[in-house]
C-alpha cells in the first residue's frame, strides 16, 4: 500500500492558503505553516522508503492514521475561513456584535492546530516502538520480485497471434541498417510485451543472425554492477572469465563487457525496465561494431526508451475479438473443442477480458478447471473479480507512479466503465482538486497536460480520440481492471467512492464522491454524512431528475457539502436553476452545469469569490449577470453561447484578470470595448458570435488585436461586407469559423499572411460572389491542420508554395466539391486525409494523389453510396 502520496495534496493546499487566504488565516498563519512542514516532512521520507519496502501492518495503521489527522485539520481550518469569510460580508453593527465569538474561534483555531500537530508527531514516532525500521524495510524486494516471477510464469509462451507484431518488429530491426540501435516496446502490464520479446530472442533466424545474444529480467533493484552481471553471465564467456566475474568492480565490469563485444554483432533484451535513466548508467558499454547489433527492451512507460533511441517504440495494441477468442480457446479447452451450447457465453468472457493478453489467460486457467456447465461459467460474468492475480502485477504500475501523479491516477477511478473521459474536463478537475504542483516557469494548466502525457507515457490511459492536431488527446480511457485498481486503492485510501444503484447503502467515508446513478434513491439513502467531502461529482449517463419536484436537493448539497472545492452536475439535465445557497460554497473550485431551463446565471453564483472554471456547455444562456466581473479568480468560463455580456462595468475594477478561457459570448462594438477595458490580458481562448449582421462586426474583431495572449479564435456567424478590412492578431495559432459568409476570397489572403497559424477549420462557410475557394501562393506558410466542413462551394483553387507545411487535411460533409486543385501534389508533408460523406470525385482525386504521396487516406462514404460496395 502506497498512503503517503496521497497526502500531497492536503500539504499543497496548506501551502496554497498561506498565499491565497493569508487575509483570512492571517492569526494562524505560522501553526498553518508549520503544520504544513510536518506533514511534508513525514510525507516526503515515507514516501521515499515506501516504494522499497512492504509495509509493515502497524506501518499502515500510522499512515491511516496521519492520513486522518491530516483531514481533520483539513476540515478544522477550511471550516473557519468559511466562517471568516461568512464574518467580512456583515454589516459594521453585525461585526461589533460578532466580534468577541469570532476572536475565540480563531484562538480555539490555533490551539485545535497546534493540538493536530502533537498528535501527528506521537504517531508517526509510534512506528518505531511498535513496528521498528528494521520490521518495515524487510520484505519489499521479495515481495517485488515475486509479482515479476508471477508474471513472466503467466505470460510465458500463452499469447498467440502475434503474427503481425512479428512483421512489424522486423521492420525495426531492419531499420537504421548496419549501425547500433535500441529497439523498444511499449504496453500496459499484462499486453504480452515479454512473450513478443521472447519469441523474437528464440526465433532460429535471430538466432543465427546474432551469435552473442543476453536475455536480462531487469528488477528494480538492480544496480548497475549487477545488471552488468547479469549481461556476463547470460553471454558465452570462458569459464575462468566467468569465475572472476563476482570478484570485479563496477568499472572493471564495464570494461569487460565492452572488450568482449567489441566487433561482435550482438542482441541483448533487457526486459521490463521501470528507471527513466536506466541507458545513461549502460550506454558506454555497449559499441557500435556498424555490424547490425542491437539492443532490445520492454517498458510500460515510454519515457525509458526516449532517452535512450531516437527510434519510435512499438506500442503493443490490445488483441482484437478474434485473436482474443484463438487465445481464450487454447487456454480452456487445450486443443479440444467448445460445445455449442457453451460458445455464446465462452465468447462473451473472452471479450469482457477487453483484449488484455493476462487477463484471458488467467481467466482461462480458471474455467479449464471447472465444469463446462452454462450454470457454472456464468458465474464468471463480470469477470474482473476473478482476476486478482492481474490486478496484483497491474499494480506496479501504480506503485511506481511519482507521488504527484498518484492522486491524478486514482481520479480516473470516478469514471464509469468504459466511459469516453473528456480530457479537458479531466485536467480542469484535477487543477480544481489541488493535485497540480505550481511552478514558476509553467502555467498550472501546461503542468497538469504534462501530468496527462505522463500517464499516457506509463500505459496507464488510452487515448480514444485525438484532437484535429493529432497532438493532445481530446478523449481518454482506462482499462476495466486499471479502474478497478484505482477504485480498490481509493476505498482503502479514503480518497475516492463511487455510488452506483447497487450500493447506495454503503456509508459515506471518502474524500470524494462519485454518484452515478439516480440522485433521488442516492438521497433517500443518505440523509446525511458523518464528513465533510471535497467533491461531488455526477458521471456517467445523463439522468433527469433534479427537477421542480425535488428543490430540496440544493438545499440537501448544502448542508452536506459545504466545503465542497468540486461540484459537477454535467451529466444531470437541471430543470430547475440553482437556488441562493449556491453562492455560499465559498470554497467551490469547479461548478459544472448542464440546463435546458437555465437562461440567466443566477446572481448567487458571483459570490463564489474562488471558483476558477465555471462549465455550462450544453446551457444556452442568455445573459451573464453584472457580478460576473468580480470574480477574479475566474480562469474559464464555457457556455454553449452566444451569451450576452453585462454592458456597465466600473471603470475602477480591473475584473476578470486571471481569465484565459472564454467561450461563447456575443460582442458587438458597443460591448466588446468591455473586454479591453477589463484588462483581460490572460485570454487565450476565445469563443464569440455575432447575433446580427451589424455592419461594425470590423469593429469587434480589430479589438481583439490589443488581447496580447490571444492564440485561439472561434467566430461563429459573422457576415462580411463588401471590402470588409479583416485583420487579426500574428499570435493566432488556431481559427475556427463557422456559418461565416464572405462577399470575396479576401479573407483566405487574410488567414494566409498570419505567420503563426497551425490550425484552420472553415465550417459552413458560404462565398457569396464566388463560387470556389482559392488559396494564393506561399499562404498560409505553417498551417499543419486544414480541416474543411460542409464547405458551400464546388472548386478549391490552390497555387503554387502555398499549404507547405500541411500535415492533414480534412474534408467533411463537402458534398458540392467536386474540383481539387492539382498542387497538392506537391504537398510532400501531408501525412493523414479524411474525406468523410464528401463527394466521390473529390474521393477518386485524393485516391489518385494518395498513390504518390503515400499519406494515409480515410474514407466514410455518404450514405446510400454503393461505389464503394
Amino acid at each position: 500500500m502506497e498512503a503517503t502520496g496521497l497526502l500531497t495534496p492536503v500539504v499543497q493546499y496548506m501551502v496554497q492558503l498561506v498565499d491565497e487566504q493569508a487575509r483570512l488565516v492571517g492569526g494562524v498563519k505560522a501553526e498553518v505553516t508549520s503544520l504544513q512542514v510536518e506533514l511534508d516532512f513525514i510525507s516526503n521520507y515515507l514516501d521515499t522508503s515506501g516504494g522499497k519496502r512492504k509495509e509493515h501492518p502497524i506501518s499502515k495503521v500510522v499512515i491511516g492514521q496521519i492520513r486522518k489527522k491530516a483531514y481533520e485539520a483539513e476540515d478544522v481550518i477550511d471550516t473557519f475561513i468559511l466562517d471568516t469569510s461568512n464574518h467580512t460580508r456583515r454589516n459594521m453593527v453585525e461585526k461589533m456584535i460578532h466580534g468577541s465569538n469570532h476572536a475565540k474561534k480563531l484562538l480555539d483555531l490555533a490551539r485545535r492546530i497546534e493540538s493536530l500537530n502533537k498528535e501527528i508527531n506521537q504517531i508517526f514516532d509510534s512506528r518505531t516502538k511498535y513496528a521498528g525500521e528494521g520490521a518495515e524495510a524487510s520484505g519489499g524486494a521479495d515481495s517485488e520480485e515475486a509479482l515479476h516471477r508471477r508474471r513472466k510464469e503467466v505470460e510465458k509462451d500463452d499469447v498467440e497471434g502475434f503474427d503481425n507484431n512479428l512483421m512489424a518488429m522486423e521492420k525495426l530491426f531492419s531499420a537504421n541498417g548496419a549501425e547500433l540501435d535500441v529497439i523498444s516496446i511499449i504496453g500496459m502490464g499484462g499486453l504480452g510485451k515479454t512473450t513478443l520479446a521472447r519469441k523474437i530472442y528464440h526465433t532460429t533466424d535471430f538466432r543465427s543472425r546474432f551469435p552473442r545474444r543476453a536475455w536480462i529480467d531487469v528488477s528494480q533493484l538492480d544496480k548497475t554492477k549487477e545488471l552488468l552481471l547479469k549481461i556476463l553471465k547470460e553471454m558465452p564467456i570462458p569459464d575462468e572469465l566467468r569465475r572472476n566475474l563476482e570478484g570485479m568492480g563496477e568499472d572493471e565490469l564495464k570494461e569487460t563487457l565492452s572488450k568482449y563485444l567489441k566487433g561482435e554483432k550482438y542482441l541483448v533484451v533487457m526486459d521490463d525496465i521501470w528507471k527513466t535513466d536506466f541507458w545513461d548508467e549502460v550506454r558506454s558499454v555497449f559499441p557500435n561494431n556498424s555490424n547490425g547489433s542491437r539492443i532490445l527492451i520492454t517498458s510500460r512507460n515510454k519515457d525509458v526508451v526516449f532517452k535512450a533511441s531516437h527510434t519510435p517504440p512499438y506500442i503493443l495494441p490490445f488483441l482484437n475479438k478474434d485473436e482474443s477468442w484463438k487465445l481464450f480457446h487454447k487456454k480452456v479447452f487445450r486443443g479440444g473443442k467448445c460445445c455449442l451450447k457453451l460458445e455464446p457465453l465462452a465468447r462473451e468472457l473472452a471479450e469482457a477480458c477487453r483484449g488484455l493478453p493476462l487477463s484471458i489467460v488467467v481467466l482461462g486457467g480458471i474455467l479449464a478447471n471447472e465444469k463446462q456447465e452454462l450454470l457454472t461459467w456464468s458465474k464468471f460474468i463480470g469477470v474482473n473479480r476473478h482476476l486478482t492475480r492481474c490486478k496484483d502485477i497491474l499494480a506496479l504500475s501504480y506503485t511506481h507512479l511519482p507521488q504527484y501523479l498518484k492522486p491524478c491516477f486514482l481520479y480516473l477511478g470516478a469514471y464509469p466503465e468504459d466511459f469516453e473521459i473528456s480530457v479537458r474536463q479531466l485536467i480542469n478537475l484535477w487543477i480544481a482538486e489541488g493535485f497540480i504542483q505550481h511552478t514558476h516557469n509553467m502555467d498550472t494548466e501546461d503542468v497538469a497536460e504534462n501530468y496527462f502525457e505522463q500517464l499516457i507515457n506509463r500505459s496507464l490511459i488510452q487515448v480514444a480520440s485525438w484532437r484535429t492536431d493529432r497532438r493532445s488527446a481530446k478523449t481518454c480511457r482506462i482499462h476495466d481492471l486499471l479502474r478497478d485498481l484505482c477504485l480498490s486503492h481509493s476505498a482503502e485510501e479514503k480518497f475516492l467512492e463511487v455510488r452506483t444503484e447497487v450500493n447506495h447503502l454503503v456509508a459515506n467515508k471518502s474524500r470524494r464522491l462519485s454518484v452515478q446513478g439516480s440522485i433521488d434513491s442516492y438521497i433517500s439513502s443518505n440523509p446525511s454524512h458523518s464528513i465533510l467531502p471535497r467533491s461531488l461529482l455526477f458521471l456517467g449517463q445523463e439522468t433527469n431528475d433534479f427537477d421542480q419536484n425535488h428543490s430540496n436537493h440544493w438545499t440537501w448539497v448544502h448542508k452536506n457539502f459545504k466545503l465542497v472545492r468540486v461540484l459537477n452536475f454535467g451529466c444531470v439535465n437541471l430543470s430547475i436553476p440553482p437556488t441562493p445557497s449556491i453562492g455560499k460554497f465559498f470554497h467551490l473550485r469547479y461548478l459544472g452545469i448542464k440546463s435546458d431551463a437555465l437562461k440567466v446565471i443566477p446572481t448567487s453564483i458571483c459570490n463564489l469569490t474562488n471558483l476558477e472554471t465555471l462549465d455550462m456547455k450544453g446551457t444556452f444562456l442568455n445573459r451573464l449577470p453584472k457580478g460576473i466581473w468580480m470574480m477574479r479568480r475566474l480562469r474559464k468560463l464555457y457556455m454553449s453561447g452566444p451569451v450576452s455580456f453585462p454592458n456597465n462595468l466600473d471603470p475602477d475594477i480591473k475584473a476578470l484578470w486571471n481569465l484565459q478561457v472564454l467561450s461563447t459570448v456575443s460582442l458587438t462594438p458597443q460591448n466588446v470595448g468591455l473586454i479591453v477595458k477589463a484588462e483581460l490580458a490572460n485570454i487565450r481562448k476565445l469563443g464569440i458570435c455575432f447575433a446580427s449582421d451589424d455592419s461594425n462586426n470590423e469593429v469587434v474583431l480589430k479589438s481583439l488585436i490589443d488581447l496580447p495572449h490571444l492564440h485561439t479564435l472561434k467566430i461563429i456567424s459573422c457576415s462580411e461586407r463588401p471590402g470588409f478590412p479583416i485583420s487579426f492578431s500574428s499570435k493566432i495559432t488556431k481559427i475556427t469559423l463557422r456559418e461565416v459568409t464572405f462577399d470575396d476570397s479576401g479573407f483566405m489572403k487574410v488567414l494566409g499572411e498570419l505567420p503563426g497559424l497551425l490550425i484552420m477549420k472553415l465550417q459552413r462557410i458560404c462565398l457569396c460572389s464566388r463560387n470556389y475557394l482559392e488559396v494564393i501562393e506561399g499562404s498560409f506558410p505553417r498551417l499543419e491542420v486544414m480541416k474543411l466542413e460542409n464547405l458551400q462551394t464546388k472548386e478549391w483553387k490552390q497555387e503554387k508554395g502555398a499549404l507547405s507545411c500541411l500535415k492533414h487535411l480534412v474534408i467533411k460533409e463537402c458534398t458540392e466539391l467536386t474540383v481539387l486543385p492539382s498542387e497538392l501534389c506537391s504537398l510532400h508533408a501531408l501525412r493523414d486525409v479524411d474525406v468523410l460523406r464528401s463527394s466521390i470525385e473529390s474521393v477518386i482525386t485524393l485516391q489518385n494523389l494518395q498513390k504518390n504521396l503515400g499519406f494515409n487516406l480515410l474514407i466514410d462514404p455518404l450514405p446510400g453510396d454503393n461505389f464503394y460496395q
